[in-house]
């Protein structure tokens, strides 16, 4: 604590004036003027110890001077102790002279009046070249004026910032500068600065940041391509000037990653190119290529370890070897680069080659090797998770293509196309199935997840529902039969839980519906499937009337529809896919509508029309579409007649069905065909109830069917030698290419088909 108090004395040694400005530290009870010199100490210093000013005891500091006739005494101020004093001049000189920070001492011009030697190292210049100088003159290895300027002019009284600054080797330094003013009588006298090298603090806090963004922004999706973009845009924010990335073209397609040594012979695929301007790219973005022989790159294939090189200095000059490389390096001036392995498990996925070349003047070293290994390992672990992604969904697209039909059986009643693509989330099926009395199945649906185990349960699913169709039942029942099947078809841990909600449980969806060519009529049902597109000749697009139940598995039970289609309608089923984010259904719906009624005549082009309207670039969850155009067979390929319950009905109808055979041109068939007629006709009079109505049906193969009242299904029996009958349907098994049984709602028919030849049909 300092007190400016001062006293004058005359010849003699006694007090001839008094001065305390306060009053506060040294109140006397007396005046001392007049007193010996000796006496106001002594009592100065007992004022001061009663005062407790300090611990211990107390001490003057005085300066003495002469002012024209007269000893002025001025009282400088008090310390604790004298030996606190050289303790506090000591700690001044060490913190000064031995202090790892740089400290400096202007005055206010600027000019550097102290300068300790971790300041020194910093500026790299001998106490002589600093001291008395300018520090505006003193170079840009430590520009230090515009922080000490703001200060000195006096808005601040202290600063804190950061300069950047440099070494002798021209590397950029970082320096964090503390300054403040130096006062007297509150009197700016000068200014001093504490300055810390915090370079490497910046790096560790640089590469902490690098790493947590990798984390972060690296993996983000099951895309290889899209991760290697992801480790070149962030190593290029802070880390290289520019980055590639080329990937084994194998691993791209989910193939094994090879073991190293890797040759020349293995084609790699750019994956990734990030530049800030420091280097142009020799192959474009997903461009193929090889690497050269020998250089870095081919080093780095061989023995999976980091390379890390200046291009121009290294001990070989590979560059001769690689004269595409060469020029795009020296063209952007890159001074220092590094080349890494991307592995997994010992494999090499591919190279990630960082470079530095203008805007990044300090060379790479080996702790930014370790860096760039951190940051690329995120990279690798998600490069290898796509790669296996890829190789088992490529496998599972094979598989769900191979389970699907390639081709459609030719039909009369319709003319069809179809596209599909594969999804991310669901795997979908569709199929056109033949059925008896030429109408026509068609069915698509779809089962949650996607991979091998989900392309195996689609087969699953499609294997039962034509199974299933070739019993023909009717669309309601079907589903019904295949909401029981739910349960052994999907696996374990895929089945529906018992109370799952419909609306939200992850089941399989399917719409199945029954075109009759002779009729006109569809018949549909669907267990969670949208309502299909039906365009008319002229053009027109509803929505087809189809009450759309549960999805399967949650033991519910289905309703159908029936729909008179006029001739040429134009039939559309398509995935629910299409119709997605749910929050734009509407939309995409007024879409589809539009889509499918640009192009009501060709089935080819309502998929076209609907695939550019609808499907993105990205499909996403996939799609399918299937587009069927309807045909009504012609009038005269269908003869219809009701017989009687008489057994002369039989001579009847076998005699009509000969001269219909006789019309259409097929007497080779009449034979046979009198035979199955005569054999079904006299079933329903013995077995049956209801008059038999016989139909025969001209098409790609001949269809004889006879209808009656009853519930009952005949059943094949193989009678004993000494049997009197029995032998009916034996003997039209044995003539007809295949037979059945469908119900209707007031009976059944016995159908069968005989096979035509190609001039026949």
């Amino acid at each position: 604590m300092a007190h400016e108090s001062s006293f004058t004395l005359d010849d003699s040694g006694n007090v001839s004036s008094w001065r305390d400005p306060t009053g506060r530290y040294f109140a006397l009870s007396a005046d001392p003027v007049g007193q010996p010199a000796g006496r106001l100490l002594s009592d100065l210093l007992d004022h001061l110890a009663a005062q407790g000013d300090a611990p211990a005891p107390a001490a003057l500091l005085l300066s003495v001077g002469r002012h024209g006739t007269e000893t002025v005494v001025d009282i400088r101020g008090t310390a604790p102790s004298l030996r606190a004093a050289h303790v506090e001049a000591a700690f001044e000189y060490s913190a000064f002279e031995q202090s790892s920070a740089g400290l400096e001492v202007y005055d206010t011009e600027l000019r550097v009046l102290r300068s300790n030697s971790a300041a020194l190292a910093m500026r790299g210049r001998p106490a002589g070249d600093v001291l008395e100088h300018r520090v505006a003159d003193l170079g840009s290895r430590l520009p230090l004026a515009a922080v000490l300027e703001q200060v000195l002019d006096g808005s601040e009284p202290a600063v804190q910032g950061r300069v950047g600054g440099h070494d002798g080797h021209d590397h950029p330094r970082v320096f964090a500068v503390t300054a403040f003013q130096l006062l007297d009588e509150q009197q700016t006298i000068g200014v001093g600065a504490v300055i810390h090298d915090v370079t490497e603090q910046d790096r560790d806090r640089t590469a902490a940041h690098l790493l947590a963004q990798a984390h972060a922004e690296i993996g983000t999706t099951l895309d290889a391509m899209r991760t290697a973009q992801e480790l070149a845009g962030v190593a290029t924010r802070d880390f290289a000037g520019a980055v590639s990335v080329d990937l084994i073209d194998a691993v791209l397609q989910g193939g094994e990653a090879p073991a190293p040594p890797v040759g020349t012979d293995v084609p790699v695929r750019r994956a990734a190119f990030e530049s800030r301007g420091e280097l142009q790219p020799v192959y474009a973005v997903g461009e193929m290529s090889y690497f050269v022989s020998p250089t870095p790159y081919t080093q780095v294939m061989a023995d999976l370890t980091p390379r890390l090189l200046d291009p121009h200095t290294s001990p070989s000059d590979w560059l001769t070897h690689d004269a595409a490389r060469a020029g795009a390096l020296r063209d952007a001036g890159v001074h220092s680069m590094i080349v890494l392995p991307l592995s997994s498990r010992g494999r090499l996925l591919g190279l990630a080659s960082f470079y530095r070349g203008p805007r990044h003047p300090v060379p790479f070293d080996t702790l930014d090797v370790g860096l760039a290994e951190q940051v690329s390992a995120k990279a690798c672990v998600h490069i290898e998770n796509a790669r296996c992604y890829t190789r088992e969904h490529t496998t599972a697209v094979a598989l769900q293509r191979s389970l699907l039909p390639r081709t459609f059986p030719e039909l009369s009643g319709v003319t069809t196309a179809h596209f599909y693509t594969p999804g991310s989330r669901q795997t979908v099926w569709f199929d056109v199935i033949a059925l008896s009395g030429a109408r026509v199945g068609l069915a698509i649906g779809q089962v949650p997840q996607q991979g091998v185990d989900a392309s195996v349960t689609m087969g699953r699913f499609r294997t039962a529902l034509d199974t299933l169709a070739g019993l023909d039942l009717p669309p309601n029942e079907l589903l019904a039969h295949l909401d029981d099947a739910t349960g052994h078809i999907l696996p374990a841990g895929a089945r529906p839980q018992p109370g799952a909600s419909p609306a939200t449980a992850d089941s399989p969806r399917c719409l199945y519906a029954v075109y009759d060519p002779v009729t006109g009529e569809l018949a549909a049902a669907s267990a969670g499937w949208p309502a299909p597109l039906v365009a008319s000749a002229d053009g027109d697009v509803t929505i087809v009337d189809v009450p759309v139940g549960p999805p399967l598995g949650q033991g519910a039970s289905y309703d159908v529809s029936r729909t008179s289609l006029a001739p040429e309608s134009m039939l559309t089923l398509y995935s629910q896919s299409l119709l997605e984010p749910s929050a734009r259904a509407e939309e995409r719906m007024a879409q589809l509508r539009q889509a499918a009624h640009h192009a009501a005549h060709d089935p080819r082009a309502t998929c076209d029309s609907i695939v550019h309207s609808l499907l993105g670039q990205d499909p996403g969850d996939g799609a399918a579409v299937l587009a069927v155009l309807t045909h009504r067979l012609p009038a005269e390929s269908v003869a219809t007649w009701t017989g009687s319950r008489e057994p002369a009905a039989v001579a009847e109808s076998r005699e009509k069905a000969g001269h219909q055979l006789e019309d259409w041109g097929l007497e080779a068939h009449t034979f046979t065909t009198e035979m199955i007629v005569s054999e079904l006709v006299t079933n329903v009079i013995r077995h049956a109830s209801g008059n038999p109505t016989v139909r025969l049906i001209r098409d790609r193969s001949l269809t004889i069917e006879v209808s009656d009242e009853a519930a009952t299904s005949p059943h094949l029996r193989h009678a004993r030698a000494q049997d009197e009958n029995g032998r009916g349907l034996l003997i039209i098994a044995a003539l007809a290419r295949r037979w059945g049984t469908r119900y209707t709602p007031n009976g059944k028919i016995i159908w069968v088909e005989e096979a035509l030849g190609d001039d026949d049909a």
